[in-house]
């Protein structure tokens, strides 16, 4: 049986989707796309973790991917601040089968535009976007 501690030291959270999933995203992942600075890492992410939960939780829209459809992305619509105002936050969240059906999240980045190549799974009522 593994450790609380470990468990504790392992995940930066783990929540619902939107679905009523588990979705975690890793002390690594988070310090690999948020935190190093380095090529392919997104470090203006990082004041957005209470977004990303959000996201993830109450998402805008949500599209499979059209390159892996273990993989969904999960839009929060014109959720940018500052600088990025007016960008859409997007968390890709990766789902396996375990002992149930769990999400990982592998990025998250801020985009000017809505990925429209996979099939829209969720939408929320609300959103009025043009795809």
């Amino acid at each position: 049986m593994e450790d609380t501690s470990t468990i504790k030291q392992q995940w930066i959270f783990q929540v619902q989707d939107y679905n009523s999933t588990t979705v975690k995203l890793s002390k690594l992942t988070w310090q690999t796309k948020a935190g190093n600075g380095n090529i392919g890492s997104h470090p203006e992410i990082k004041e957005y973790l209470g977004a990303i939960i959000n996201t993830i939780q109450i998402p805008d829209i949500v599209f499979e991917s059209s390159k892996d459809t273990r993989s969904k992305l999960f839009y929060k619509l014109n959720a940018g601040k500052e600088l990025f105002e007016n960008k859409h936050l997007v968390v890709v969240v990766k789902y396996v089968m375990e002992n149930e059906l769990i999400g990982y999240v592998s990025t998250m980045y801020l985009s000017r535009s809505v990925y429209t190549r996979g099939t829209i799974l969720w939408m929320k009522n609300e959103t009025s976007i043009k795809i």
